[in-house]
Formats: C-alpha cells, sequence, structure tokens
C-alpha cells in the first residue's frame, strides 16, 4: 500500500503493509535513531514525533502516519533547540547512553515548542512515559528545565518574563 508523509520535512511516498511498524519502516528508510526495545512502547527507544507529538514508533502501524508529519532525532539535531536540550541535559549531569537518547531529546524537544513556561507538572506528565534505565524521571526534569534556560537565553529573553 503506498502511505504518503512527511518525514523529516520531506513529503515521501512509502509502500509498506499498513499494519507494519513505523519503527520497521523508518529502519528500512535508514533512519536509526529509532531503535528497537521494549516493542510494549515504554522505554522510549523507538520514539518519534508525530505532528509534534512524542509517540513510540514500535507500536503504531504505518498506515496510521498515512499524511502525518513524522521528525526523527535525525531532524532534530538540526534545529536551534537540539543545542538548548544539549545545553540543559548537561548542566544537569545528563549523559546520552545511545540507546534511549530519541525518547529523552524527543520529549524535551516536544516541551520545548509546545509550552512557553512548562510547569514541573507538563514535564512530569511528559516524560512519564518514558522508562530510561540510564536516567532518574527528576535529573530528566532538571535537565528540561535548563534546556527551558537556554531556550530563553539563546532567544534573548528573560526566564522569568510572560510571553
Amino acid at each position: 500500500m503506498k502511505i504518503p508523509l512527511t518525514l523529516n520535512n520531506n513529503k515521501i511516498v512509502l509502500s509498506a503493509d499498513p499494519s507494519e511498524s513505523l519503527l520497521s519502516v523508518l529502519r528500512k528508510e535508514k533512519i536509526y535513531s529509532v531503535k528497537c526495545g521494549c516493542q510494549k512502547g515504554i522505554c522510549g527507544n523507538c520514539m518519534v514525533l508525530m505532528d509534534n507529538k512524542a509517540i513510540s514508533s514500535c507500536i503504531i502501524p504505518i498506515g496510521l502516519a498515512r499524511g502525518k508529519k513524522i521528525l526523527t532525532l535525525e531532524q532534530i539535531m538540526e534545529e536551534p533547540v537540539y543545542e538548548d536540550i544539549m545545553t540543559g541535559f548537561s548542566q544537569a549531569g545528563i549523559t546520552l547512553c545511545g540507546y534511549c537518547n530519541a525518547g529523552k531529546i524527543l520529549t524535551a524537544y516536544s516541551i520545548l515548542t509546545s509550552y512557553y513556561r512548562p510547569t514541573i507538572e507538563q514535564i512530569e506528565d511528559a516524560i512519564s512515559g518514558l522508562h530510561c534505565c540510564c536516567i532518574d524521571n527528576t535529573t530528566l526534569t532538571n535537565g528540561i528545565l535548563y534546556a527551558v534556560a537556554a531556550k530563553y537565553t539563546r532567544e534573548g529573553k528573560k526566564p522569568n518574563a510572560r510571553k
């Protein structure tokens, strides 16, 4: 079946069985930031953004991606907010293990692009679905808060200013 979608800002048409997982199709497309982990949608290793919402690509059939915008870590790494995230993670003492990077970074990206001033509760809610073995939720929350501050600095805004 032909499945049109936007992958990393490029409109493409994929040929795939609509029930095949988005993860396996992305791997065939040489998108290697998505990794096969738990296959249950909880580890974050296969995370992508679908219409700016962080999702586990292992449990999403490619047929549901029809007409959607899919962003992977490969694309996010090209955007200025990626440096904000890396700065925030560094300040919090977060080291990237190489396996669940997509889950941590894409969740942070989703938060930074969805909320002007995310609350701790909003961050905790967003990361509650991640079950990374290499980091605790408090440290990840702090890293995201530092990333928000780095984004404000890059944009020339004051951290306590309202939009």
